[in-house]
């Protein structure tokens, strides 16, 4: 254990417990005024505390092994000062004091150990300086990103970011990218090439010596390694430095008198300046630094390396580079090329094989393969030293290099990353997910009543991405395997992800466990039982594990369990002892839970009002599933529901167990969602005609509808006029004959429209009334099980469209006269033999209208 790491853990625990005493102290401080003063007395010693730890990792002082005992003792305090807490808060008529007590002794001890030894140590700086000098026969795979960057700076176009702030002299090229990439490395790369313009020409060429009728591109390059926290005087003094060749800028003691001096140095000069690292937080300091570099020359650009999506938004309005990982191929030649250096690999080509493997663990961080390539270096070409650093951890040796990442974060985000540290290897994060998890744990501190916990819950997870702990593939949240190791790390034993169903590392300490065991049984949960103080249980097998069941004594043995995670299990209900048979309707009062944000299903019972508990429920978020609508009693209870201030509210479903109910057209009417709603669902609606609010256009963030069993409608709503609606589903209106031009609502309908589905219509005659304009933007029509139709629209008209599948119309005749757009890529008909037989290929009717298709599937062929 690093226990800089740890103690920065440490102190973040104490930072969320100190948030929850504050809490506590506000609800006990009228009942009881002694316990109240022992709370108080707790908190001051917890400050003190966290204050003396927080001193020390500033100093860099927590480098010495005795601090080990102490911070664990510490930790050990915090967490079970938070179990009190929860105690308390459960129970607060019948706590003792004396256990309180137990735990500010122990407080107060460590205090007195952290001050006697807090003075013993010297500062250690951690940061080394990077410089501009690189070697480029051992850089690899980055021939493309170095090519992409250059075009950014040879552009003479003026940048987003200079329109926007005014300034047409220098622009700023981000490059940003998890810790270890390589955003250094390719900045050096840029700095050091021959950007070359030809003055005749005015093309850029990359060539040296210059001939009399070429200059340099750029008259002047600047380094400057930010080491520190962003300091105005200090960069502009290195800038200085960097432009006067090393002439010194100490006597320079103001910062007007810098940037006068930086200005008469970069006038009449085109640079390029280099900000490797860049920290900073505050516009204000970014445009006072930008000042005297407005003095250049049109065309002078600034690249800035930055693991934060924040720091590049706040330099530059510019898209910024994103620096991915190598493939596999160029960081074993890095490798190597560390390793072997100009030792010919066909002298050992036992060596080849399991270089070849390690580089894939590295998972295309260079700076893994850099670190194991100088371990690989030392170790010589002993063919078993290399399958021992080939079966190690290997994440052990790069995660002393990604703290300088970490440290500038907030306490309270520290828990929360340690916190993903408990999930498998290429793990899809799913925010509201991990969101919730965090809240079940109580590691988000609410930030003042405007702000909903979750909200604030999502912000962390923004951070933690837009410092690059996350990675976004595919539209996916992602966790390299280097920053997932370095998590635990800094977790210590607190957190475990159990590979393996007897690992040693689980003990009584353990309070979050994970098990991504490939083989799990209903004895798995016994390994938890000797963990007493566990807070987090999650069971999240590659491959779901036979467990139907949970051990009726599970929560007896984990009595301080917060959270339990059961989605790797084939359990779909708890049961009998622990949990309640199947929900019928919502608990009376609950409507009382103001506060309450998750609530997937709200179940409608025969009580007289029931619906009505949602009246002041608005703090709902996410998606909310309203069942048994028939058993609302009247339209009062509808309109006393409210969905219209539930504007935290982006999915929702409201289903009828049939459709016989009489008074569906009057009770759906009333429950009008917010504007703000982004997907709705109707099952089982009982009524003829859809409320004019289905239709609305001010749903402008409504971009989903599906219609499920609407068997009395006979008639659609005109949805085209929703100018954000993307998928349309209707499934099941038995009554429904004609589709027209009513269904577009207007001129140019379904404007955003991408896919619609039209299924088991089994009385749907004719489809007409589509014009040019309308639908543009659809991309996929399905029409499945409607058996009477016999006219389609004019699909030519749907110039976007990519596939049409037709499937059980067996009275469709033949394809619109007008022919398909040329845009479809897929058409698929099936059980449909009056139209089969016309598109067939060997002279079937219809053939020329759809031989330009690239792939069809017509019947069996």
């Amino acid at each position: 254990m690093v226990y800089w790491f740890f103690a920065s853990f440490v102190s973040a625990s104490l930072q969320v417990l100190l948030e929850k005493l504050a809490d506590l102290g506000i609800s006990v401080y009228k009942s009881i005024g002694e316990f109240d003063d022992k709370l108080k007395k707790l908190e001051r010693t917890l400050k003190r505390v966290q204050f003396l730890i927080h001193e020390a990792e500033e100093k860099q002082l927590l480098s010495d092994m005795e601090w080990k005992g102490l911070l664990q003792d510490l930790e050990q305090v915090a967490y079970d000062a938070d179990d009190l807490v929860d105690e308390i808060a459960i129970k607060i008529l019948k706590l003792e004091g004396g256990k309180l007590k137990k735990n500010q002794d122990q407080v107060y001890w460590g205090v007195g150990e952290l001050s006697q030894r807090r003075t013993r140590h010297d500062t250690v700086k951690y940061k080394l300086q990077t410089t501009s000098f690189v070697d480029e026969s051992r850089v690899f795979g980055r021939e493309a990103d170095k090519s992409n960057v250059e075009q950014i700076l040879l552009s003479s176009s003026p940048s987003e970011e200079s329109s926007r702030k005014g300034n047409d002299v220098v622009s700023v090229v981000p490059i940003v990218g998890m810790a270890g990439v390589g955003k250094t490395t390719l900045a050096q790369l840029l700095y050091n090439h021959d950007y070359v313009y030809h003055q005749r020409t005015k093309k850029i060429f990359n060539l040296f010596p210059f001939s009399p009728k070429q200059q340099a591109h750029f008259n002047l390059k600047m380094w400057i390694s930010v080491t520190e926290d962003f300091d105005v005087m200090k960069l502009t003094r290195s800038m200085i430095e960097a432009a006067a060749n090393g002439e010194s800028a100490e006597a320079l003691l103001s910062l007007d008198s810098l940037q006068v001096k930086l200005k008469s140095l970069l006038q009449n000069k085109k640079f390029l300046l280099v900000l490797d690292d860049l920290r900073i937080e505050k516009q204000n300091d970014w445009e006072l630094l930008l000042q005297p570099l407005r003095h250049g020359l049109k065309g002078s650009k600034i690249i800035v390396t930055t693991r934060s999506l924040e720091v590049s938004k706040l330099v530059s309005a510019r898209k910024p580079y994103h620096l991915q990982c190598l493939l596999d191929g160029d960081c074993w030649s890095l490798l190597k090329e560390e390793a072997l250096g100009n030792t010919d690999l066909n002298t050992v080509p036992e060596l080849n094989e399991i270089g070849i493997k390690i580089a894939m663990k590295c998972k295309g961080l260079p700076l893994a393969a850099k670190t194991l390539g100088a371990l690989l270096r030392s170790v010589g070409v002993d063919e078993n030293e290399w399958n021992k650093i080939l079966q190690s951890k290997i994440w052990d040796f790069i995660v002393p290099d990604l703290r300088s990442g970490y440290h500038p974060l907030p306490s309270h985000l520290r828990q929360c990353f340690a916190y993903c540290s408990l999930f498998p290897q290429n793990y899809d994060f799913e925010r509201d997910k991990i969101v919730q998890m965090w809240m079940g744990e109580g590691f988000i501190i609410p930030e003042g009543e405007r702000k909903m916990i979750q909200d604030a819950g999502s912000d962390y997870f923004d951070h933690l991405w837009r410092n690059s702990f996350f990675q976004v593939i595919g539209g996916k949240y992602y966790m390299h395997d280097a920053v997932r190791e370095f998590a635990q790390t800094v977790s210590g034993k607190k957190f475990l992800r159990m590979e393996k169903i007897n690992d040693p590392g689980i003990d009584e300490a353990t309070r979050h466990l994970s098990l991504v065991c490939e083989f799990t049984r209903t004895t798995t949960f016994k390994v938890s039982y000797g963990c007493k103080g566990l807070r987090t249980f999650l069971l999240l097998a590659k491959y779901k594990s036979p467990i139907r069941e949970v051990p009726n004594d599970l929560f007896l043995k984990l009595e301080r369990l917060r959270l339990l995670d059961l989605s790797g299990t084939h359990i779909e209900e708890l049961a009998g002892d622990i949990g309640n048979d199947k929900l019928t309707s919502m608990p009376f009062g609950i409507g009382k839970l103001t506060g309450l944000q998750t609530v997937r299903e709200f179940i409608v019972g025969p009580e007289r009002g029931q619906l009505m508990e949602l009246k002041d429920m608005n703090s709902i978020r996410g998606s909310l599933c309203i069942k048994q609508l028939e058993k609302v009693n009247n339209i009062e209870e509808a309109v006393e529901a409210k969905l219209a201030d539930k504007e935290y509210l982006d999915i929702l479903e409201l289903q009828w167990t049939s459709t016989t109910d009489g008074k569906s057209e009057h009770v759906l009417q009333e429950l009008k969602p917010c504007g703000s709603l982004k997907e709705l669902t109707l099952r089982r609606y009982g009524g003829r005609m859809f409320p004019t609010w289905v239709s609305d256009p001010s749903f402008s963030k409504l971009t989903s509808i599906s219609l499920y069993d609407c068997e009395k409608c006979g008639l659609l709503p005109p949805l085209g006029k929703l100018p954000k609606l993307k998928f349309l589903k209707i499934v099941g209106m038995l009554e429904l004959t004609v589709i027209g031009e009513t269904f577009l609502g207007c001129e140019a309908g379904f404007q955003s429209l991408e896919t619609l589905e039209i299924c088991e219509m089994p009385k749907l005659e004719r489809w007409v009334g589509l014009c040019n304009k309308d639908m543009e933007s659809l991309c996929k029509l399905i029409i499945i099980e409607c058996p009477q139709m016999v006219m389609l629209p004019s699909l030519h008209y749907l110039r976007s469209l990519k596939k049409l599948e037709i499937e059980s119309c067996t009275k469709l005749p033949f394809m619109p006269d007008e022919g398909l757009s040329s845009s479809i890529e897929t058409l698929i008909i099936t059980e449909c033999p009056l139209l089969e037989d016309r598109c067939r290929r060997d002279g079937g009717q219809d053939w020329e209208k759809i031989k330009h298709i690239p792939y069809r599937e017509i019947g069996d062929i």
